[in-house]
């Protein structure tokens, strides 16, 4: 198994015709075939169902592929950070963020860089925290923008920005007096929260000897604001997400609560030197 072969079936996988994929890869399907036959006579296992019609990933055909996306994955970061390790002015940077980290990424230190080494190319992948420290760990990414709380050993840091929780109220349940609110308050509304956050809340609320009604938890700060845009309850996020997705029908409460606080922050592995190019990025926040 090689990464020529790889690349091949990752190709007819994503394709789902071997035609369409010797189209892509500028080659003729006979010997696009053949090397799909022999990836399979090499692992002793069949990867695709072919028809007439095209091809379909068996089990072991959707397994290879995760594994196969990985290790090209791999193969390009290590190809790009050997090609940038002199000065760090070229290359590729993985980056991955959250989708709460609106606001914090990109800014203008960022954009003087790519516009100082415009052969610096910069990939993102959005997950959730969680998510992106485990790439971290699986060497997937090089460098992430998570949003504490999280528990992450081994990881190297510098913090972004703190803000505070806030409300994001619907005009039918806006009946708080006073600009800011109580966590008290909330016990009166039906809730959103964004689930990162829920082991904070409930803690929270335990200690306030409240109940409040919990209608709606997702997995996106920004879907929570969406809801309670449509009326159906009020949202608790960071301050930046409900600065940018809030609408005309709801408020913007702040919590009078400092314990409810949030920081993003920049992480990377410690146990990893940075790349020159890494290093410029840090230095960029």
């Amino acid at each position: 198994m090689n990464f020529r072969q790889l690349e091949y079936f990752l190709a007819v996988a994503n394709a789902g015709q071997i035609t369409a994929a010797a189209q892509q890869l500028h080659m003729a399907q006979p010997p696009l075939s053949y090397q799909l036959k022999q990836l399979e006579a090499d692992l002793g296992v069949q990867l695709l169902h072919r028809t007439s019609s095209g091809t379909s990933l068996t089990p072991a055909g959707q397994l290879l592929r995760d594994y196969a996306q990985q290790l090209i994955d791999l193969r390009n970061r290590a190809d790009s950070q050997v090609r940038s390790l002199g000065q760090g002015l070229a290359g590729v940077l993985s980056v991955g963020v959250i989708s709460s980290s609106i606001g914090a990424t990109p800014n203008a230190k960022l954009r003087t860089l790519t516009r100082h080494y415009p052969k610096v190319q910069i990939r993102l992948f959005e997950d959730n925290t969680y998510g992106l420290i485990d790439r971290l760990e699986k060497q997937l990414i090089d460098v992430a923008i998570v949003r504490t709380p999280f528990t992450g050993p081994h990881l190297a840091s510098k913090e972004l920005k703190s803000e505070a929780m806030v409300a994001v109220v619907p005009h039918k349940y806006d009946h708080f007096a006073g600009a800011t609110i109580q966590v008290e308050d909330l016990a009166t509304v039906p809730l959103i929260i964004y689930r990162r956050f829920e082991n904070l809340f409930q803690t929270t609320f335990q200690q306030k000897s409240i109940a409040p009604f919990i209608a709606c938890t997702c997995d996106d700060a920004r879907t929570a604001v969406q809801w309670a845009n449509a009326q159906m309850g009020v949202a608790i996020v960071p301050q930046s997400v409900a600065d940018q997705g809030s609408g005309v029908q709801t408020s913007i409460r702040p919590i009078r609560y400092r314990p409810w606080r949030t920081t993003l922050k920049l992480v990377w592995p410690e146990q990893v030197t940075p790349s020159p190019l890494l290093q410029r990025f840090i230095d960029s926040y």
